[in-house]
């Protein structure tokens, strides 16, 4: 959806704190060809406030618009569809816009885009390299124009995104809270001000913001008369190199970026110090060498030199190294011995005596409870099973008392996978919501009382479930398995498409998944069966006779 034209937004001038960002974000509006900017950074940083500031730059210039893409989005809604009912009863085709077309000439924004889809997110970083898309539905093959400036913001917390995704877009900015107390008692002056009489104080900004605009637009005409020179091009070539990138992309948006610099700031060719200027937003996210400029670390005067194994004054830190061969653990052995305990004959740790018989498994566990953290890869038989049931309690499942025999499946399934490393949860769908009633027990006793205490009537809303789901399947000590207990009869302003996508994006937690099918009836709508198989789960029917 486009933003509300009445909204008011935070003037882009008066955003302090972020220059790396905006001026990314104005090379991209100059030249959308650049190919995006993604923003990484913690939250609470002003990202979004920053992106939607974008829409004053955009005000006076004609059909320039701003638009959301909600992080649940469809396929159809993002790229278009066809108007079925009109295709089929009057015989005309009948578009419905989809949200990368109506971004033509403005700006795409993707929040958390890491949680997108990463199909959807290929789409739309196509859309924005080539400036165009096809729509091809029921027959029907529709060209669109798609040059937009698209911008995504994430946050790493919440999930990474693919590196061939990241790769895709042109510009990446890295946004750290500031730690100057100056600049963030500006921040919060201007915020309050803001707050509390808007309309005032976007007039404040209202020229500076214009006269940005305005020398976006005189740039983005000159922008091919710019001069590129062979020894730019050299030079562009070189960083990519010295950073290891993979592929050209990264040569030509440093040239495209450096052009769009050069451009906004009125010069007729592109020179160093451009490039130079935005390589960081280029290089950021595609370089596999964080230090190209500099040498292998070398002794100097201000480092310890290093000394033998044997020698009791060596630091735990220098002789530390990956162990292959048998003379490197014995290395490590004496090192261990030395500095760990100078000066004695023997060493007692916690974990036995270090002997030559089980010199490896000693000096490991003894450096473990030293100074340093051996990690180790967990086997995924050492997790804990934590085994979490979704249980739709929508009023379509008391009708026939469905909701009985899904309690009896839940007990029987605990019973079976009963052991001391296992635990439970329950979270109920009703009324339109979801509902965590029971928090990770191992006690069977607690699950019957949880089971009892599920209210049941209303809507299926399964989306609200998967959003419970994954504030309780992030501990990375357990495997998390989800049951599913549900007829499939969803929320009417639900669809099995977006069921989906919500599914794919809050329970990537889950090692599992196993849907229940409790739809009964002579005629049956199968959602619950085409489900199971649109997301590769276990799939089987409520079987009443036996509970």
């Amino acid at each position: 959806m486009t933003t509300d034209k009445k909204q008011i937004n935070f003037p882009f001038s008066a955003i302090v704190g972020q220059d790396d960002f905006k001026l990314a974000l104005i090379l991209n509006l100059l030249d959308p060809l650049i190919g995006g900017v993604l923003a990484i950074g913690d939250k609470g940083t002003g990202k979004t406030t920053l992106i939607r500031s974008l829409t004053n730059l955009m005000s006076n210039q004609e059909e320039l618009p701003f638009v959301n893409l909600p992080i649940g989005v469809s396929e159809d809604r993002l790229i278009g569809s066809i108007n079925l009912e009109e295709l089929i009863n009057a015989k005309k085709e009948t578009i419905n816009l989809g949200l990368m077309a109506q971004a033509h000439k403005g700006v795409l924004y993707v929040d958390e885009v890491n949680l997108l889809q990463d199909y959807l997110t290929d789409i739309l970083l196509d859309a924005s390299a080539s400036g165009n898309y096809y729509l091809e539905r029921e027959g029907v093959s529709r060209y669109f124009k798609s040059r937009f400036c698209l911008v995504g913001s994430m946050n790493p917390e919440e999930g990474s995104l693919r590196p061939q995704l990241k790769d895709r877009f042109g510009l990446s900015v890295n946004i750290t809270t500031t730690k100057d107390a100056k600049v963030r008692q500006q921040i919060i002056k201007q915020r309050f001000q803001f707050d509390d009489n808007p309309i005032e104080f976007v007039a404040i900004y209202k020229s500076k913001d214009e006269s940005i605009a305005t020398q976006i637009a005189k740039a983005k005409n000159k922008l091919t008369s710019v001069i590129i020179n062979d020894a730019i091009i050299e030079y562009c070539s070189e960083l990519a190199i010295q950073h290891e990138v993979e592929g050209l992309r990264a040569d030509i948006l440093l040239l495209k970026t450096a052009r769009a610099y050069a451009s906004y700031n009125n010069k007729s060719e592109v020179t160093k110090e451009a490039v130079d200027k935005i390589a960081d937003f280029v290089l950021n996210h595609r370089s596999n060498n964080n230090s190209p400029n500099q040498q292998p670390p070398n002794q100097n005067e201000n480092e310890q030199p290093k000394e033998s194994p044997s020698d009791g004054n060596a630091s735990q830190e220098e002789n530390v190294h990956i162990l292959s061969p048998e003379n490197d653990f014995q290395k490590l052995k004496n090192t261990a011995i030395n500095t760990i305990d100078k000066g004695t004959s023997s060493i007692n740790t916690s974990a036995g005596n270090i002997t030559s018989t089980d010199t490896k498994k000693t000096v490991s566990q003894y450096l473990a409870t030293d100074k340093f953290e051996l990690k180790t890869k967990r086997k995924k038989s050492l997790l804990k099973e934590h085994h979490i049931f979704l249980i739709d309690s929508s009023g379509s499942m008391l009708k026939d008392l469905i909701i009985a025999y899904a309690k009896g499946a839940v007990d029987k399934i605990a019973s079976q996978t009963k052991n001391q490393n296992t635990q439970f949860s329950i979270v109920s769908l009703f009324d339109g919501e979801a509902q965590h009633i029971l928090h990770r027990t191992a006690v069977l006793k607690d699950i019957e009382i949880g089971l009892t205490s599920i209210k049941t009537g209303g809507k299926t809303n399964l989306t609200a479930g998967f959003k419970q789901v994954k504030g309780i399947s992030s501990d990375v000590d357990f495997n998390h398995n989800l049951h599913i207990i549900t007829d499939g009869k969803l929320n009417a302003d639900s669809t099995l498409e977006s069921t989906v996508l919500a599914f794919q994006t809050y329970c990537k937690g889950i090692n599992s998944t196993q849907i229940i099918d409790a739809e009964k009836g002579m005629v049956k709508i199968g959602i619950a069966s085409d489900f199971a198989k649109r997301i590769n789960a276990n799939y089987e029917l409520l079987i009443t006779k036996s509970i």
